[in-house]
């Protein structure tokens, strides 16, 4: 562990920014307490890899159906949403800006801030703010916090528009927030995702064959190949600290599982794993200028940090399913 670089400021911050923004969207909301390592484990953004299999591009980490996916994750935390739009690659027409338009003001009349896309760049984000007269949002991403005129809004780098607001809570126990999380993270792990079939793109344990695939064949995008090393490995990150934090809060219970602290604590040594080899990855190929990918012994030496982390997460994802299968005996 003594060759990780810190970018999570001790998992104040991460780099994965529908979890950021869904953290500060929850600061508002019932949910205001959790921590951003809860956030990211109960949304089972912890457990994620979605990497293109032919040259590792840049669009790989949003190559998901957004609605879809960040509908389950604030579900899994007790709330209902609404949205507008989708990953669509097709600019709004009037009607549908202004029907976004009125989602987001609706929110922010109720003081919650709203998830939204591509705002200063093609990331997640929050708008927290409007002004009518000046017909401005206030909008924060990973790179500026500013002002967005009303009519830039999914007309941005992407032309995608795409927010979603919560609208209604229900509480919801965290043995089930925690089996939610597992279900996600398994399913992503096994089986091939929201794409089709024929889609560039794997996700879970074929993500790293993808990775390591294009890698081999000295084709990958050296910026996208750094931004993914980048974001998975941020990822695993919290995905250790979040199977530590279960372990933890499960043992202190005075009806403690102990099939289920064991099998946390197992699925945290083998995430731990998984981020060290990652860690390395990092430092071989840093963000954002990337080293030489394509280059013979780079790529060599790469490959071998990514099958670490393959078989390091494959063990851990047996270990998520040891969890689930108990928290589905207790929750009959």
């Amino acid at each position: 562990m003594g060759n990780r670089p810190d970018y999570t400021s001790n998992y104040t911050h991460t780099n994965l920014t529908d979890t950021g923004s869904i953290y500060s969207i929850l600061q508002y909301t019932e949910r205001k307490n959790l921590s951003l390592v809860e956030v990211a484990g109960y949304t089972a953004n912890a457990f994620r890899i979605i990497i293109d299999r032919e040259r590792v591009n840049v669009a790989g980490y949003s190559a998901f159906e957004w609605p879809l996916h960040h509908q389950e994750q604030f579900a899994n935390l007790g709330f209902q949403t609404r949205y507008a739009g989708g990953p669509t690659e097709i600019p709004p027409t009037p009607e549908e800006l202004e029907q976004a338009l009125e989602l987001v003001q609706w929110s922010l009349d109720r003081g919650i801030p709203v998830l939204a896309w591509d705002l200063f760049v093609p990331e997640f984000g929050v708008i927290y703010g409007y002004d009518d007269d000046s017909r401005m949002l206030r909008c924060r991403d990973i790179t500026q916090d500013g002002e967005l005129p009303y009519e830039k809004l999914g007309r941005g780098q992407v032309h995608e528009l795409y927010v979603m607001a919560v609208t209604a809570f229900t509480p919801v126990a965290k043995t089930e927030m925690l089996r939610g999380a597992l279900q996600l993270a398994v399913i992503h792990a096994r089986t091939q995702g929201y794409k089709r079939e024929d889609s560039q793109y794997r996700n879970g344990l074929e993500g790293y064959d993808a990775w390591i695939e294009a890698l081999g064949r000295g084709e990958v995008d050296v910026y996208g190949n750094a931004l993914h090393g980048l974001y998975v490995y941020d990822q695993r990150l919290f995905a250790a600290q979040f199977l530590k934090h279960i372990a933890e809060e499960q043992q202190s219970l005075p009806d403690a599982n102990e099939r289920l602290v064991t099998a946390a604590k197992q699925a945290a040594i083998h995430y731990d794993k998984v981020a060290d080899a990652l860690a390395e990855y990092c430092l071989l190929f840093p963000f954002p200028k990337g080293g030489d990918p394509n280059a013979s012994d780079q790529a060599e030496t790469g490959i071998r940090y990514l099958s670490e982390a393959r078989a390091a997460e494959a063990q851990g994802v047996t270990y998520l399913e040891e969890m689930l299968a108990v928290l589905e005996e207790q929750l009959v």
